[in-house]
Formats: structure tokens, sequence, C-alpha cells
């Protein structure tokens, strides 16, 4: 059965094989649609019956008539007017609302490289529809956050299943290494995007932050597909980007001040976060279950003295040395 979510995408499809005059048969319009559903990685249609329920509900919808044509045994179908096309009608205040509102979103992307066409299609609703676009939602961003340059390279690497050589410098390091890679996922963290990538040195996947990366060469090598992380699921039980393999969940046990309780509740350190005890005092004992890595100590550095690690013993020691070492630079 055909995924209901697509059924706005194959109207489309549809719309535009109703509008010639030669006009197409169930069977062409399901390959067309199917064509089309592929290139989205999107559930294929199996049975010529949704196409034809497909188009009863065009003719329902837009009061439109579609006129079956029959040539030798077969049957094809097509609009009865000429000049049709469900992209004819005036959007309603609703479905304007409604554009704003993605548009608004959209603008996430502004300025990233390879996203000009954002740009391109807020002028086009502007002059078309007259769609008033107000500054209603903003993003944080770094404008000058370096390697952005390479997002899209990237992304259309990932997509078309490219190996590249990526000239890379580590913090710890003099110059730039190149290394042959498979890229995989992208994914942006504290306003830094990181690419996930199966390194051919060490074979395993390796994260390479974008604002270290050098320069990328596209390269003839034979793509390695991805087989030993399900992205999905790789941050389900971590904070941040880094995660080593080995490492397992841990529960990680914390006293939260009143005065940071409220913004705790209302945004969770983690999905796992459990309010365990609410202390007479107004301090509350909190747990979350993940994996202890950078990124974490780093969060809970950021608290200050109003979140205090209680458990396990390791990570207690560990903020307790790095607040030791940065007392150290203030006598």
């Amino acid at each position: 059965m055909a995924n209901v979510k697509s059924g706005a995408f194959r109207e489309i499809i549809i719309d535009r094989c109703l509008q010639s005059r030669r006009g197409y048969s169930t069977m062409e319009i399901m390959e067309k649609c199917n064509d089309a559903l592929e290139r989205r990685c999107e559930p294929l249609i199996t049975a010529t019956n949704t196409i034809r329920n497909d188009i009863l509900s065009i003719e329902n919808r837009w009061n439109v008539v579609v006129e079956p044509v029959k040539i030798g045994r077969n049957v094809r179908y097509r609009y009865q007017d000429p000049n049709f096309s469900i992209f004819n009608f005036p959007l309603n205040e609703n479905e304007i609302a409604q554009l704003n509102q993605a548009v608004s979103l959209l603008k996430r992307f502004e300025g990233m490289p390879g996203f000009g066409w954002v740009d391109e299609l807020n002028a086009h609703l502007q002059s078309t529809i007259n769609l008033e676009q107000k500054h209603i939602v903003g993003f944080d961003e770094n404008k000058q956050l370096t390697g952005m340059e390479y997002f899209t390279p990237l992304f259309e690497c990932i997509s078309r299943k490219e190996v590249i050589e990526l000239q890379y410098q580590s913090y710890k390091e003099d110059a730039a290494k190149t290394y042959v890679v498979h890229p995989y996922y992208l994914k942006e963290y504290n306003q830094r995007w990181f690419l996930f990538a199966l390194n051919d040195e060490y074979q395993n996947i390796t994260i390479f932050p974008l604002d270290r990366i050098k320069g990328l060469l596209k390269t003839s090598g034979l793509f390695i597909e991805n087989d030993k992380v399900d992205f999905k699921h790789y941050f389900d039980d971590i904070i941040g980007v880094s995660s080593n393999k080995s490492d397992v969940p841990t529960l990680i046990v914390l006293r939260v001040c009143a005065e940071q309780l409220p913004y705790m509740l209302t945004k969770p350190l983690h999905h796992t976060q459990e309010i365990c005890k609410l202390l007479q005092d107004g301090n509350a004992i909190v747990s979350i279950k993940v994996k202890s890595n950078f990124e974490l100590i780093q969060q809970l550095l950021s608290f200050g003295e109003r979140v205090t690690v209680l458990e396990p013993e390791t990570l207690r020691e560990e903020i307790k040395h790095r607040i030791e070492n940065n007392l150290r630079n203030y006598q």
C-alpha cells in the first residue's frame, strides 16, 4: 500500500500527466510516480488502483473532469479542459499563512553555500503571490564560522556516494593531512557542523569538524557503503557528536540547585533525564543515562556551581580536576 504521506506529491506528478493532450494510462502514470518517488527514497506504488483513486480525488477536490481516451485496447486519461492545472487556483488565506510559516523556517538555510535557491524562492513568492514575510523566527548562527564552503560539496558527495580526499588539520597538528574518506552524514551541534565518514587509513568512522577542513577533492575510488553506524539512533545515548563504540551509557546523578531546576525542567539535558528526588531546600537530584564524552563534560562545566556531579565517581573527579585547574588561572 502506498505511503499516505506521498499522496500530495503524487498529485503533482499526476497533474502534469493529465495536462498532456496525448493522455497517460494508469500504468504509465504509476511508472512516472514511481520514478519520482524512488528519487525521494519513498515507498513505491504497487497497484494502479492507487492512481485511479488519486485521479478520483483530484476530480472531487478540484471539481474538474478527467476524461478517458480510448486508443485501441488501452485507455489514457487527461483533463477535459486543456488549460486546467491544480496550480491554477490562487491560495487562500490559510494556505498563504502556512506557506509563510514554512518559508520562515527555510530561512534557517539562508546564506548557506548551495542554498541560494531559498533566496530565489523568497523573491519568487513575493513577486507572484505578494507573500508578506516578517522576521518572526530567528536562529542562532555564527557568521564567522569557517569551513561552510565545504557543506554543499560534502552534501553532494554523500548523496552521490562519492569517495573524497580530505585535507584536514586537527588542532594538534601544525599542517593539514590528507585522508581518503567515504562520507556518510552531516550533523550540526553547538553551531558547528561535523562530517561523519569512513576513514580508509583507520577503517573506522571518523568525525571531521568542517571548520578544520582545508580542502577536498573528489576521486574515482569505489565507495564503501555504511554498514557500521545507524545514524538514526547513533545520538540516542550521547550529548553532542563524539561516541566511543566500546563505551556504554552510564547513570549520571546530579544535584541541581533550586535556581537552575526550572530551566532544566523545560530544557532537559537529555531525553533520559529524570527527577529522582526533590529536596527540602528546593534543590533536586536529577539523573541522565548517557555515555561520558567531551561534550557532556563541557555542558556540565557550563552550569558552574548550580549543578554538582554526585555519581559516578570517575566523572565527579574529572569535573573536580578541571575546576581546580581553572581556579589556578585566577590565582
